[in-house]
């Protein structure tokens, strides 16, 4: 089999990832992005369309659009699942024309690198080369499968594209609050080759604590730092806040320190993300908030539950008890290895192409 994988942006790490998974199955992968990644990601085939939010002028005038008609950041779109609709004609305008704009460079890299050929089609955040989804259903009409894996945001905020939904085999998420806002949609773990993301030998004289944020608002940065702060008044530690840096930059820094601090405000997702994943395979203590339907849904998970309330209590502890520090680690890397090695995570996603008669 042919498997192409589709992408706005390579944002998570993982796009390689599947693509090895699915070679090690005996199947031809490969990725193509829309855009370049901001991030370090490593990028496969790239188309590089214009009129795309990789430049701040686009990013911004999106950004105003969505304001003047009352959206703001972080505010969840209503239906299950929320449907994307354009807000008004000049933005139906918009996508028509940047549609018109790039569809000769996509029908060119479909000729030059045979995509027609390939069987399976993954659309990362449900999205496909263009807004109105013509080569899409042109390939529909070829019987090739499509499965769509949505991280979150795409559905809360932005909406799934009514005919991506409508042409799609098998919808996947990471993330345990869609399980409620699509009906129908499957969980996947997030893969990691914990062959290669192995912890590093570290004895640091004083704790080191890690936090990583894109969107404040959503990890409850702020509140984050203000508790560290207060735990650095009582006991030595070091902290370092990771915000626009490529990804091998916070990998190096992750690998070094003792405790991540994913997120405490259950506002851009619930429980943890790819970062905690990366920083249990390198041998850190993750804290994150799990919610009781985490909690439920993950009985056996390795993360030490926070909250803003007893976060400073819980840093306190694992910086004071070395050796709960230690078995919490162990925990980690034990469960990461079981949950999210790539390999499991390719059973599971063959387990799915068997059942929604993909193959």
């Amino acid at each position: 089999m042919k498997i192409l994988y589709i992408s706005p942006e390579h944002i998570s790490g993982t796009l390689p990832l599947f693509c090895e998974g699915h070679r090690r199955k005996g199947n031809i992968a490969r990725y193509v992005t829309l855009f370049p990644s901001r991030f370090g990601f490593p990028e496969d085939m790239q188309l590089k369309l214009r009129l795309h939010p990789d430049k701040s002028l686009i990013f911004n005038t999106r950004k105003y659009i969505r304001e003047s008609r009352g959206e703001r950041e972080g505010v969840e779109l209503p239906g299950n699942p929320p449907f994307w609709r354009a807000g008004n004609i000049w933005e139906l305008a918009f996508f028509k024309f940047r549609d018109t704009l790039n569809a000769p460079k996509v029908k060119r890299f479909f000729d030059e690198n045979n995509i027609w050929d390939y069987d399976i089609f993954h659309l990362e955040q449900g999205t496909g080369f263009l807004r109105d989804c013509r080569f899409l259903l042109e390939l529909k009409q070829r019987r090739k499968k499509f499965v769509c894996f949505y991280h979150g945001t795409d559905v809360r905020n932005r909406g799934v594209y009514p005919i991506v939904h409508e042409i799609s085999d098998l919808n996947l998420t990471s993330e345990i609050d869609l399980l409620e806002k699509y009906p129908g949609i499957r969980y996947l773990f997030l893969p990691i080759n914990t062959d290669l993301v192995k912890p590093i030998p570290r004895d640091n004289e004083i704790v080191k604590i890690a936090h990583a944020a894109r969107s404040r608002l959503n990890k409850g940065t702020d509140r984050i730092i203000q508790a560290v702060e207060n735990v650095s008044k009582k006991l030595p530690l070091e902290f370092i806040l990771m915000e626009n840096k490529p990804h091998p930059e916070c990998m190096r820094i992750k690998s070094a320190c003792d405790i991540y601090i994913d997120q405490i405000a259950d506002k851009g997702g619930w429980g943890y993300g790819m970062s905690s994943v990366e920083s249990l395979a390198l041998g850190s203590v993750v804290c994150t908030h799990m919610n009781p339907k985490c909690e439920n849904f993950l009985p056996d998970h390795p993360f030490v539950n926070v909250d803003e309330n007893n976060l400073e209590d819980k840093l306190i502890k694992l910086i004071e008890d070395k050796d709960f520090r230690e078995e919490t680690v162990k925990k980690g890397r034990e469960w990461v290895v079981k949950r999210h090695d790539i390999k499991s995570v390719m059973d599971a996603l063959y387990n799915y192409y068997e059942e929604y008669g993909i193959i």
